[in-house]
């Protein structure tokens, strides 16, 4: 497959997802509304509308990133070539998400199809130098900001669709209460924020995307003390990380 097949097929992908996304939101099972009864021991998930809006922005910003990349002037963008065929992966790995979101009984199936998501992000996101700081002009960096941002909702997302998997497959959680397991996830996510925030040079786009998750739990888990509070230190934990490593970086490129 030559590389302008290749480009405008991710850009399909994209567009797709962006034009499939809401009908999921309305009548797949992460929806509040129509929340599915074998859904509603997850202490995880957060309210509706992180779900809406954070996966817009990143269908969005993909898109976007996705018509920019099939312009002549990013023909011979070596960033952009090394990256393609894995974000063309992500993509198609998103639209499979996506069909099979669309009910509890195919819940399970999703991690599957959220890891390789996930991977081929990874991937993608390292094969555009975004760690290394590669030099990039401003509309580059700022389209590339939607791949950081949908690399950290994925990270949520695998650890809530695992605990979503769980509940429909019956597993008991070992005795444990479903609250605590949330507590012990949300621990669990505050570090993988604090590690891979600090692998990918103290990324805190890719940070604050947690931030904005945990809020959501507390809105959602609102009746659940111990989940609030654990998602409320744990945003705070987070947010102190962010202002921290700024400063670091603001005082790094002054010197």
């Amino acid at each position: 497959m030559n590389e302008k097949n290749l480009r405008l097929i991710y850009l399909l992908l994209i567009t797709g997802s962006v034009l499939i996304t809401p009908i999921v939101g309305v009548f797949g099972p992460f929806n509040n509304g129509s929340q599915s009864s074998s859904l509603a021991r997850e202490y995880f998930l957060p309210a509706g509308y992180v779900f809406g809006t954070i996966w817009m922005i990143n269908y969005l910003g993909l898109a976007a990133y996705g018509i920019w990349q099939v312009l002549p002037a990013q023909r011979d963008n070596q960033r952009v070539r090394r990256a393609l065929p894995w974000l063309a992966a992500t993509a198609f790995g998103n639209v499979i998400w996506i069909a099979l979101a669309g009910s509890v009984a195919t819940v399970p199936w999703t991690v599957p199809a959220l890891i390789f998501m996930e991977i081929t992000a990874w991937v993608a996101y390292f094969r555009l130098g975004i760690p290394t700081g590669a030099a990039a002009s401003s509309t580059e960096k700022w389209l590339q900001a939607a791949l950081r941002v949908y690399v950290g909702w994925l990270s949520v997302a695998t650890i809530a669709n695992t605990a979503s998997m769980l509940i429909v497959l019956g597993w008991d959680g070992w005795g444990i209460a479903p609250q605590n397991w949330a507590v012990i996830m949300l621990a669990v996510a505050t570090v993988v924020a604090w590690g891979i925030g600090r692998l990918v040079r103290d990324d805190n786009l890719y940070r604050g995307v947690f931030v904005y998750a945990f809020i959501g739990i507390i809105v959602q888990q609102s009746d659940v003390p111990a989940i609030v509070w654990t998602a409320g230190i744990g945003a705070l934990l987070i947010t102190a990380m962010i202002i921290v490593s700024s400063r670091l970086q603001t005082r790094q490129i002054a010197v």
